[in-house]
């Protein structure tokens, strides 16, 4: 009795690094850019909350809120006689407020774009201006007279003033939702962490090193600070800095608080933008840099809606950079499409097999249906070896059956028999092959094995040929690129490990 035949199995190549990563698949998804010129630079950017995520960006002396929708401005906020800064929704969306220059601070409905109140603590500018995450009713303002004050809207005196500063105030937040305590990042390189019960004296003092140009707070005990070409990490709880980040060329102008880039790994991301024009997104958890883009100019503002279908970016050129992320589809998400009525209906009764009795068993087993042997098998086990060399190169066979047949003749020890007797059109899709292949490392071993047999058996048909000449010439000079490309990869892994020696 016969053994039954075995079936030739097919090459699998390693599977190369993934090109991208989740993390920058997701970002690299904002897309579709809307460029909008602005007649100063652009200072700030901020995003509504609730609805649909309107924001508003502050250049020059006006503030214009943009449509989550349409992208395109709604609202022209223009009730400032000096330059304007921070202009920021309170959370609910029904008010805005901002600074300007000369100290004032004013506060508007957003929808009929009216002053509702008017402050006016200093002569001197005021970049920061803020209203309480949860409390609607309070208001913090920080001004170049090194002071940083905490306001009532119901009244025209601060409840808690802060002067321990002692240079230009740039950057404050709250610490968190549930806490009046703010935290301040100043030009003399200090940022402090103050409570309004003691306000003469910070409760907590961060040295920085550098001008504060952005503070952020993430979870109450953790401080992001931004100032000069570094980002630093502070924990509260243990009192110091947990990470340095040295990832920008110049001074980092904005921070801001991503989101979660992908849903399923829960990972929280702070973006980052500084005037070397690049704007980075750090990993919360590693804090490593998962992605990144580079603008044309220097950026002053960025920012994503809470929705994270917006990506704002505002250059000292005066350029709104706007990107919209596009939308998966509902399958895709996960989303099963529900069928009408009107298909069930329709299928009513398909599945019904009928009684038992009209189904006639002719088998109780199973049978298994031999499949085809491909057109190569078939030759290879009628031991004709020129034949199963031709048929690797039929169209629309891929690249893995190809190296697969190449393999087996290889193995069998049959090379130089299916090459046997032939001419210049039988030894031109091999070469063709072979040039088209010897980018890919994998196959160089297997391209190298054949073409030194083929320049070993027909150097006389090559010589003579125009074509197969040619395609030697194209096979020389891609060999000659990637011999080029792994001197250099050996230089710089010397380079590298030189200076990791060093440190």
């Amino acid at each position: 009795m016969s053994a039954s035949l075995q079936r030739i199995d097919v090459v699998k190549n390693s599977i190369l690094p993934a090109q991208t990563t989740p993390e920058q698949r997701f970002w690299r998804s904002y897309k579709t850019p809307l460029l909008v010129k602005e007649h100063g630079a652009i200072s700030h950017i901020n995003f509504c909350p609730v609805g649909n995520h309107d924001f508003a960006v502050t250049s020059g002396a006006r503030v214009q809120i943009f449509s989550g929708r349409t992208r395109q401005v709604t609202k022209t906020i223009a009730r400032f006689k000096d330059t304007a800064y921070s202009g920021e929704f309170r959370p609910d969306g029904k008010l805005l407020i901002a600074g300007d220059a000369g100290g004032l601070v004013q506060v508007f409905d957003t929808k009929s774009r009216a002053i509702l109140l008017t402050l006016n603590p200093t002569n001197q500018a005021t970049h920061v201006t803020k209203f309480h995450p949860k409390t609607l009713t309070t208001i913090l303002t920080g001004s170049d007279d090194q002071t940083l004050r905490l306001w009532d809207i119901s009244s025209s005196k601060p409840t808690a003033v802060f002067k321990s500063h002692t240079d230009y105030i740039r950057s404050a937040a709250f610490l968190s939702a549930t806490s009046d305590n703010v935290v301040t990042g100043c030009y003399d390189g200090i940022v402090r962490v103050f409570d309004p019960r003691t306000p003469d004296n910070p409760t907590v003092t961060f040295t920085h090193g550098l001008p504060v140009e952005s503070v952020l707070s993430l979870t109450g005990t953790t401080i992001v600070t931004a100032g000069g070409p570094h980002v630093k990490v502070w924990d509260l709880v243990a009192g110091k800095a947990v990470k340095d980040l040295g990832n920008f060329q110049k001074t980092v102008t904005s921070l801001h608080h991503g989101g979660s880039s992908l849903n399923s790994s829960g990972a929280n991301t702070v973006l980052a933008g500084g005037l070397d024009g690049h704007v980075k997104v750090f990993d919360t958890t590693s804090w490593e840099v998962k992605f990144g883009w580079k603008f044309g100019d220097a950026v002053l503002a960025t920012g994503i809606s809470p929705d994270q279908k917006h990506f704002v970016t505002g250059l000292v050129s005066g350029v709104v950079s706007i990107r919209t992320r596009k939308t998966e589809p509902r399958v895709k998400q996960g989303v099963k499409k529900e069928k009408t009525k009107a298909f069930a209906k329709m299928i009513r009764g398909a599945e019904y097999k009928g009684d038992n009795e009209h189904q006639i068993l002719i088998d109780d087993e199973p049978r298994t249906r031999r499949k085809k042997l491909r057109l190569f098998e078939r030759h290879l086990n009628g031991f004709r070896w020129g034949d199963a060399l031709d048929a690797a190169f039929v169209p629309g066979m891929s690249s893995e059956l190809t190296l697969t047949v190449l393999e087996e003749l290889k193995r069998r020890g049959k090379v130089r028999v299916s090459l046997a007797s032939r001419d210049e059109g039988q030894l031109e899709p091999l070469v063709k092959w072979a040039v088209r292949n010897i980018d890919d490392f994998r196959n160089v071993e297997v391209v190298a094995d054949w073409i030194a047999v083929v320049a070993d058996m027909y150097a006389g048909v090559i010589a003579g040929s125009p074509v197969l000449n040619d395609l030697v010439a194209q096979l020389r000079r891609k060999l000659g690129r990637q011999i080029t490309l792994a001197q250099n990869a050996t230089r710089l892994e010397g380079m590298l490990e030189m200076l990791i020696q060093s440190h």
